[in-house]
């Protein structure tokens, strides 16, 4: 993935994303989105359910620096772990259009943070907390990677599966 050098590359960039997205969902029946077996025990809902609560992060980062602020730093991996069984069991129950409602939230929410700060901050300015990358790439390829690195295989396979069986 090529990162964005100007605002409205990072936009374009974005909403790219969230197409493909959109289109990988649709390639699921609604009928399958609560079926088991993506990941160990977790449904399509509930990867969505985890995947929007680590989205909010990257949004509410944004509001930070916003607000002048710096956010708070990732958790250790040992208290990930913690937090993604709480968002799983905090989630399960949820009726699917609720889960799908605050992904598509995030997902504009996460634009609207975008389009608020300047050229200057998004792509000039240098933060500590975003390890030498400028923000507005660095925070995009957080918050896409988390869907191509770590979920989207999960969800390809689990699809393959079902279509063919």
């Amino acid at each position: 993935m090529e990162l964005p050098t100007n605002k409205q590359q990072l936009l374009d960039q974005l909403r790219q994303e969230r197409s493909e997205w959109e289109n990988l969902l649709a390639r699921i029946r609604n009928d399958r989105l609560e079926l088991p077996g993506v990941t160990d025990r977790w449904t399509i809902k509930d990867t969505i359910a985890h995947l929007t609560t680590w989205w909010r992060r990257e949004v509410a980062r944004l509001a930070a620096v916003k607000r002048g602020e710096h956010p708070p730093d990732h958790p250790p991996h040992s208290e990930v772990t913690i937090i993604n069984e709480w968002v799983y069991l905090t989630n399960r129950d949820r009726p699917i259009e609720h889960v799908l409602r605050d992904a598509n939230e995030t997902w504009q929410q996460f634009e609207a943070e975008i389009q608020q700060l300047s050229e200057e901050m998004l792509f000039k300015k240098q933060l500590d907390w975003m390890e030498g990358r400028a923000l507005g790439p660095g925070i995009f390829h957080d918050f896409v990677s988390h869907i191509h690195e770590e979920h989207e295989p999960l969800i390809r396979a689990w699809l393959l599966r079902l279509e063919s069986s």
